[in-house]
């Protein structure tokens, strides 16, 4: 049984019970009052009977051809042609049936004069025939809000899924551009390192191609994918810059968005590295509070020429992007920088 069956099925069985004690409920008065008599019962179910063909003509019909594609004067028209035959049909079975019954019985006590008496059924009748009109309405009315919201989850959710798949597409290719990048000037300096590189570089290539095609990820796989990474980016250093890392060793069961940190760290190698003057880059990554992850990453800062920012910022705007959508209200970033330094702090709540 799929989910709309077992939701539909639901809404029967409450519908059911629902009306299995409205209509029993008069028992409760002819009980107390000493009367068992199928007419007696008669004079308290006919007007529930002809509010549940009040309520579903509305629910299931009216209410969703007319009062939702606003029709509101088609609407209240015909719910008082529904009306008045209900109440003409109740007139006639008191007339016949109850009236004919009870002419043959002794009074049992006192009562209003039949003509008042006979208003205020009416009125009875129509209060209750509006009141069920209304609750038809409130119900379906709720159910359609209840639908458009579950509706509208259903395409943010899809909305999500698809801009997290292109924000993907987008930080793959530039990550193996940078990295191929990297080998390239190694080759030249080591061989045996650029070998190393190499397989680094496959490992990583794996992890994006595979691992990171979820979703979520295991923490700690994406914190060996970021220092490896940094391992790998750092083959190409000038002895003049200072790394320094440390990284947490988190619980296995904590899980994360793949790659988060690669832009913070990839931007601090792209803007925090001086091929003439002393440079630094560091990357900490550690637990704040119970499930609070907050990675730090600050470097010195030497922002690239006008004429050399090609694809710069579009890992860090990726990055704000997939934020967002993946953790919105539950992560914080935030950028101080200076003439000397850059630092990048990005909590999350995972």
């Amino acid at each position: 049984m799929t989910v709309y069956d077992k939701k539909y099925s639901l809404q029967i069985l409450i519908h059911c019970i629902v009306w299995v004690i409205v209509i029993t409920f008069p028992l409760i008065f002819i009980y107390t009052e000493g009367e068992k008599d199928l007419v007696r019962y008669l004079d308290f179910t006919l007007p529930i009977i002809m509010m549940m063909i009040v309520f579903y003509t509305n629910y299931l019909f009216i209410i969703g051809k007319y009062l939702f594609n606003k029709k509101i004067w088609q609407f209240f028209l015909i719910n008082a042609v529904i009306f008045a035959i209900s109440l003409v049909m109740l007139e006639l079975m008191k007339q016949y049936v109850w009236d004919h019954y009870f002419s043959f019985q002794p009074p049992r006590h006192p009562g209003p004069p039949k003509k008042d008496m006979m208003r205020i059924l009416f009125y009875r009748n129509l209060i209750s025939l509006v009141c069920t009109l209304g609750v038809a309405t409130a119900i379906k009315m709720t159910a359609l809000w209840y639908n458009k919201m579950a509706e509208q989850k259903e395409k943010e959710k899809l909305h999500i899924e698809t801009e997290l798949a292109s924000l993907k597409q987008q930080l793959n290719p530039h990550f193996l551009f940078n990295t191929l990048n990297n080998i390239y000037s190694l080759i030249s300096i080591n061989q045996e390192y650029a070998q190393d590189a190499v397989h680094r570089l496959s490992s990583l290539i794996r992890y994006v191609l595979y691992e990171s095609d979820h979703p979520f990820v295991p923490l700690s796989k994406d914190l060996i994918f970021t220092a490896n990474y940094i391992q790998l980016m750092s083959l190409r250093l000038p002895p003049h810059v200072k790394l320094e890392t440390d990284i947490m060793k988190p619980p296995e069961s904590d899980t994360i968005a793949p790659l988060l940190f690669m832009s913070l760290v990839e931007n601090a190698f792209k803007h925090g590295v001086s091929p003439e003057h002393a440079s630094y880059i560091s990357v900490k990554i550690a637990n704040k509070g119970h499930h609070e992850l907050v990675c730090r990453v600050e470097n010195s800062n030497f922002p690239k020429q006008e004429s050399d920012r090609s694809g710069s910022g579009i890992g860090m705007n990726n990055l704000k992007k997939r934020l967002e959508l993946i953790y919105p209200g539950a992560h914080t970033l935030d950028i101080a920088e200076d003439n000397e330094r850059y630092i990048a702090t990005l909590t999350i709540k995972i």
